[in-house]
């Protein structure tokens, strides 16, 4: 078994931008666990423990479902927690424009992999990136001061791919591996 999820990851240049925010955010509070910017992308499936024989199938869904949909256009423009900045659970960046789109292609992922029998989600797709996960039991309060005065200037984001990724759980938090990836209005990138 392998751990597994799909999603649209990010450019190189808008990961260094987060790894800023991040280090920004950092320093008003350590009681999060934030997320390596490298790491940082928009899921659309979390699949979990999954039979290896699965990946081809899953492949294909998403190369049928990335030929369908062109690249998104969108911003990072927004910061906040869930499910709010005073009792923070997670820490993310909002995304606007055209997440419509996005949650097309999430819901697309989530009846292709229903046919695959995993489960159906069961929140609506909301697009956001996670930066961090508040430790049990903590008070953010300094953070969420911050946050709340904090007017980002927005950061143009272009998802132009749907990738799966594996996913290693180590001590010193998940490793991702990409296993597939196809561009968004194309046909195959690699496999």
């Amino acid at each position: 078994m392998i751990r597994l999820f799909i999603a649209l990851p990010l450019p190189d240049e808008v990961e260094r931008k987060l790894a800023g925010i991040i280090d920004m955010l950092k320093s008003e509070d350590g009681n999060v666990k934030w997320v390596s910017s490298q790491n940082i992308h928009l899921t659309a499936k979390f699949l979990g423990d999954t039979d290896e024989n699965l990946v081809t199938k899953i492949s294909g869904e998403i190369d049928r479902i990335a030929s369908t949909f062109a690249p998104i256009d969108c911003a990072i423009d927004t910061l906040g927690g869930f499910p709010n900045l005073r009792r923070p659970r997670v820490i993310w960046a909002g995304i606007s424009g055209d997440t419509e789109t996005a949650v097309k292609i999430a819901k697309q992922i989530d009846l292709a992999m229903r046919k695959l029998r995993f489960e159906k989600e069961k929140r609506p797709f909301k697009a956001h990136l996670t930066l961090g996960r508040v430790r049990q039991g903590s008070r953010l309060d300094r953070l969420a001061d911050f946050m709340e005065q904090y007017r980002l200037d927005p950061i143009p984001l272009r998802l132009d791919r749907l990738t799966l990724f594996k996913s290693t759980l180590t001590p010193k938090g998940a490793i991702y591996d990409r296993l597939h990836e196809a561009v968004l209005g194309k046909e195959r990138l690699s496999g």
